[in-house]
């Protein structure tokens, strides 16, 4: 991923949540002042998410175990592409993707909510392909080349679960800390799989969140910030669907979502 474009997005999404944040504080009377003794009570969200993969590559494509023992499949390979071994990939841009689900959450103390938030995240992640010879990039090579790119549509359905530590309500708003674990099927993993790549539908994650309750007139709006952390390793090492052999660089690609996050409760 693009640091900068990483970056500009970041700034992009706490403008936003800035502005719904003082949107909120600009009644003097506090609002809902017995919202957070319900013990249980229910919402939906709306969000923004960018997806970002972490990937590891091989030095050099035939040091995966696929090629191990299959002489055919690496023989056919190496004549495909001009007998070139050496490739690598790169996420190369951010793309925007849309969250939306449900809100359960249940008060356990007055400083600690339980939350169930299931939902959907559609989103893509883009790579991009190059020819490696050491250590220079090579732009021309027959079958793929500088301009090689591969975009993974993923469309998640969301299992997350966590809780909430808030501090102290100051009149309208109240801060909090979201600690949580989610699980993630992609429904678009058949279509990646016959690309370029194997990868698994099912992945776990580690979620830490930094959010901002307001207290409307009428209702509790919510501003959170969400980063997601892939745990499992997304490759499948196998040859069951036939994809162009560079697709078998990747050692290791493993999930980053990030995503901003408006409640309704």
């Amino acid at each position: 991923m693009n640091l900068a474009k990483q970056k500009y997005f970041i700034v992009t999404l706490a403008l936003v949540a800035g502005f719904f944040h003082t949107s909120g504080q600009r009644r003097s009377v506090d609002n809902l002042t017995h919202f957070d003794d319900r013990p249980l009570h229910f919402g939906f969200y709306l969000g923004l998410n960018t997806m970002d993969y972490r990937l590891s590559n091989y030095n050099n494509v035939f040091e995966n175990p696929v090629f191990n023992g299959n002489d055919q499949l690496k023989a056919d390979a190496l004549k495909l592409h001009d007998y070139k071994d050496q490739f690598a990939a790169e996420v190369y841009t951010i793309l925007p993707g849309f969250t939306v689900g449900g809100v359960v959450n249940y008060r356990i103390s007055r400083d600690i909510d339980l939350r169930f938030t299931p939902g959907m995240s559609l989103g893509s992640r883009s790579f991009k392909y190059y020819i490696k010879i050491d250590p220079e990039l090579v732009s021309q090579s027959s079958g793929i080349d500088e301009g090689t790119y591969l975009t993974t549509p993923s469309a998640y359905v969301d299992i997350p679960f966590g809780i909430r530590y808030k501090g102290f309500r100051h009149h309208n708003v109240r801060p909090y800390v979201y600690l949580g674990a989610a699980f993630r099927q992609d429904l678009e993993n058949k279509r990646i799989t016959e690309s370029v790549v194997h990868l698994k539908k099912n992945g776990g994650y580690a979620e830490l969140g930094l959010g901002l309750d307001s207290y409307l007139e009428y209702f509790r709006f919510t501003a959170e910030f969400r980063f997601s952390y892939g745990l499992n390793n997304l490759i499948r090492h196998d040859t069951e669907i036939p994809v162009p052999y560079y697709g078998f660089i990747f050692k290791e690609l493993n999930s980053n979502i990030f995503t901003l996050i408006f409640y309704f409760e």
